[in-house]
């Protein structure tokens, strides 16, 4: 049972990318584009409407920093720019991102 869901866990992104391959050349564009997502976020392991700060998470933030930071991505009706939305981060003063992010003392290390 553990060798067959190792075996699951290495291959579900390339049976992903097959499949966006295969639905890309029929001409099945939002097939393609819903497998794509699903093809980075298994090769990631980070869902696609989630903030890529998600990856940090040993880095010891607290928990509603990352659910303040989904809901704000999630709130701005667009669940495809979620790395161009978490870039602004880097433009914003530190104590800007702790406003965001609910975490005023922190803004410093979310940045």
């Amino acid at each position: 049972l553990i060798s067959d869901t190792n075996y699951v866990a290495a291959n579900a992104g390339r049976v992903a990318r097959a499949l966006f391959e295969m639905c890309l050349k029929r001409g099945m564009a939002a097939a393609a584009v819903k497998l794509l997502r699903m093809a980075k976020s298994v090769d990631r392991r980070i869902w696609w409407f989630q903030t890529p700060l998600r990856q940090f998470e040993e880095e010891r933030l607290p928990s509603n920093v990352f659910t303040a930071l989904d809901y704000r991505l999630e709130s701005s009706g667009s669940e495809y720019d979620t790395m161009d939305q978490t870039l602004q981060f880097l433009d914003m003063q530190p104590r800007e991102v702790g406003q965001m992010c609910h975490w005023f003392k922190g803004g410093d290390r979310v940045k």
